[in-house]
């Protein structure tokens, strides 16, 4: 047998390591864009989060790859075989969707078994991996509940169960936690990544919350209008945003249009003034609440008194927004109990401009 050559070999290692690959997927109804040409690798036990606000294609996107729908152009592949136009059920995929689809007539052991008995496993194995599943999610003694007897929580679990217990080689979730209420959330999807984490398998998962795809992901794919705006990891996306829709997508920010002079301080349209290093011309500041902070003087940046507008409690900290110059900011700081600022008071801050980023106008 020949022997591979070293960049060839290489090649086909990077190749076995993706699970899932997008190729140039599109998906088009009549003269609408759904999904336009996103591309996407995600190695085994990743686990990639599609963001971005209602109709962006994320759901279509996931979808495509389960199998529902076929896409107009591209291919989608799984444990590189191309499965572009294979049916759900030969695509080696599990899903839990947002409705979690149990069946109410069947227990919670019918429930995980029924993929199981359709593939015709023995009757003890059905049985063994379901005991095995109901383990893993910590509900093994509501084995003989219905799904109308469970807490939501509960039967997120139990969709999760019977997604797992075909060990597919993807899992997808399509916003599962959206019919649980907002501490109930937090637990959930912490739980949720431990349990991905403990069966290594890759996942991908649509959601609106940005603070689910920032604590849950490996990697990141924000969308907008059914494109790719930026794909990177929580802190790419968040640090080093592309874009100013990703900007003000992911977390709090400020965005001020301005140009970067030769000295390579940025000046905003309203005369706002920020020392810096930034390459000269046009562009657009990101600012995050945490990058200004009270201040009576400048030692750690530049300082500048500012005018309250609003002031927002919301327990841990207050949301601020700021008249700075003729310009809004927002920041965020915890104050004593009782002294919060009110609108119209005066306060001394200073901008951290060496973490401020600044778009090109092409790119913002």
């Amino acid at each position: 047998m020949r022997a591979l050559s070293k960049e060839h070999e290489s090649a086909m290692h990077r190749a076995e390591d993706y699970v899932v690959e997008l190729r140039s997927v599109s998906k088009q109804y009549g003269e609408t864009v759904a999904v336009a040409n996103v591309s996407l690798s995600a190695r085994r036990g990743e686990l990639v989060c599609f963001l971005g606000p209602s109709g962006c294609g994320k759901t279509t996107t996931l979808r495509m790859v389960a199998g529902f729908v076929e896409p107009t152009s591209g291919m989608v592949s799984i444990n590189n075989i191309d499965m572009t136009h294979q049916p759900p059920y030969r695509r080696d995929t599990g899903m839990v969707f947002q409705s979690y689809a149990l069946f109410p007539h069947m227990t919670v052991a019918e429930n995980i078994a029924f993929g199981l008995e359709n593939l015709k496993w023995p009757r003890h194995k059905r049985e063994q991996r379901v005991e095995e599943m109901l383990r893993l999610v910590e509900l093994p003694h509501l084995a003989q509940r219905l799904p109308g007897q469970l807490s939501g929580g509960q039967q997120q679990r139990i969709a999760l169960a019977r997604a797992l217990a075909m060990r597919p080689a993807v899992l997808l979730l399509d916003e599962p936690f959206s019919n649980l209420d907002a501490q109930l959330r937090i637990r959930m999807r912490e739980e949720l990544r431990e349990v991905i984490r403990s069966v290594d398998v890759t996942t991908l998962f649509v959601t609106h919350d940005q603070e689910e795809a920032l604590t849950m992901s490996d990697r990141i794919v924000v969308m907008n209008a059914g494109q790719v705006e930026q794909l990177g990891t929580p802190g790419e996306i968040y640090e080093a945003p592309a874009t100013s829709f990703v900007a003000q997508f992911i977390g709090w920010c400020s965005l001020l249009r301005g140009t970067v002079g030769p000295d390579g301080a940025f000046t905003s349209t309203a005369g706002l003034r920020l020392v810096g290093n930034w390459s000269a011309g046009p562009g657009t500041a990101v600012i995050r609440p945490e990058q200004i902070k009270l201040s009576t003087d400048g030692a750690a940046g530049v300082y500048l008194q500012a005018r309250v507008l609003q002031s927002n409690y919301y327990g841990g900290a207050t949301r601020i927004v700021l008249d700075v110059n003729g310009e809004q900011l927002t920041m965020q700081e915890r104050f004593p109990f009782g002294r919060h600022p009110k609108p119209g008071d005066l306060l001394g801050v200073t901008i951290n401009t060496n973490e401020i980023r600044i778009l090109p106008t092409n790119d913002s």
